[in-house]
């Protein structure tokens, strides 16, 4: 059973390890930060799980030198976790110098264990017990490092406990800066964010008390709390590789969820004579059909005339002031007219200049960047996942394969 427990603890880390590369691969291929933040986050719970198995199976000595980076690494993955969660739910998320406040804890236990590792290679473990002693870090192999253990997993329960408490904060926000109610899709990617969550949260709570369990619970509870890691393991990476943190942004309202208004022809339904008949979804706005007709030709002039999504910071306030009319009316009639949010309608129409500046021989030589950031994005990321949704290609291989097109007319 020790030989069983020995090698699922070798796959949970190999496993973590192959996700790490595959997501890393991922990100290469789009530049979105959060699956950065999720590849380095796998790859510290492989280390991480790697180190503690050296330690729970009495591997040679040589591999106790090790063990302590078990520490570094596991308090660096309730703050890794973190980042990617509100990378979720952020638009075009960025990494800021301040985040490197929250690996404070994991790069204070690298500088305290860094005279351990000095006293061991210089071949002085005898000075051990003076700068380690209450650490219990003292004989090659030799006592293990109960004390510090013990620090180190409180300080995780306290991230844990913490960054749930913010993780919680972010949510709600980010709910309440909703103009529509969310559509099924939303919904549903709402609902995978909450499980990724709580399956972290368990998984956390598991690393923990794997001591308790490894030395209180026998084999069989071993090799049980090792495949839960596993599963646990497999879930997290499954909704952590296929999440695109620009879904929430992109997300269209489907007609289907809204309210339709019943046909005004049925006895028992009042015949709205009005010419200002409003849709059920927003039976209570005042903006009757010709106004939103004016509004719809105003807006799509705006749009073709003036091109004011060519602005990365365009916000919905700057076109209803345009328009002369009100937020609410301007979110309506997008959702209503369109069937898309703000946010999803700005980029169609970037994603239109864009294949526009393809054709351009002007900007033949500009690069696909370049020619993005020109018609209004600044996030690769949200580029390259509004491209493909609106036009079905990778931005390089609708370029690629439009040049092909025109070279064979030429």
């Amino acid at each position: 059973m020790e030989v069983l427990n020995h090698s699922l603890w070798l796959v949970l880390s190999y496993q973590s390890l192959g996700f790490f590369i595959y997501t890393l691969y991922l990100y290469l291929q789009h530049k979105d930060t959060g699956r950065l933040i999720f590849s380095f986050f796998l790859l510290s719970f492989s280390f991480s799980s790697f180190f503690i198995h050296t330690q729970l199976f009495d591997h040679a000595s040589g591999f106790f030198l090790y063990y302590p980076l078990a520490f570094c690494f596991g308090l660096t993955l309730v703050p890794l976790f973190y980042l990617h969660f509100k990378s979720l739910l952020t638009k075009d998320f960025e990494i800021r110098s301040r985040d490197i406040l929250h690996f404070i804890p994991s790069i204070s236990m690298v500088v305290f264990l860094m005279p351990f590792w000095v006293l061991i290679t210089i071949n002085l473990p005898h000075y051990l017990n003076s700068v380690y002693g209450i650490f219990l870090m003292k004989g090659i192999p030799g006592q293990p490092t109960w004390m510090l253990e013990i620090l180190v997993k409180s300080t995780v329960a306290l991230q844990l406990l913490g960054y749930s408490i913010k993780a919680v904060q972010v949510y709600r926000n980010h709910r309440r800066q909703l103009h529509a109610p969310p559509c099924k899709e939303l919904r549903d990617y709402y609902s995978g964010i909450k499980t990724f969550a709580a399956g972290f949260a368990a998984m956390m709570v598991l690393l923990i008390f794997h001591r308790f369990i490894h030395m209180s619970g026998g084999s069989l509870s071993s090799t049980l709390f090792v495949i839960t890691l596993l599963i646990i393991n497999i879930g997290l990476a499954f909704y952590g590789i296929h999440f695109d943190d620009n879904y929430l942004y992109n997300c269209q309202q489907s007609p289907g969820l809204t309210s339709i208004l019943q046909n005004p022809d049925q006895p028992d339904q009042p015949k709205v004579d009005d010419p200002c008949e409003k849709d059920g979804k927003y039976q209570s706005s005042c903006m009757c059909k010709s106004l939103k007709d004016e509004l719809v030709k105003k807006l799509l002039a705006l749009m073709s005339e003036d091109e004011p999504f060519t602005d990365s910071k365009l916000k919905l306030e700057d076109v209803a002031d345009m328009l002369g009319t009100n937020t609410k009316y301007l979110s309506q009639l997008i959702n209503e007219h369109f069937e898309k949010n703000f946010h999803a309608f700005l980029n169609d129409y970037r994603c239109a200049k864009v294949i526009k500046l393809f054709r351009d021989p002007n900007y033949s030589n500009y690069s696909i960047e370049g020619i993005a950031e020109t018609c209004g994005f600044n996030s690769r990321s949200t580029f390259v996942a509004s491209f493909k949704r609106y036009s079905g290609k990778l931005p390089s291989a609708y370029r690629n394969s439009m040049r092909k097109t025109l070279k064979k007319k030429s």
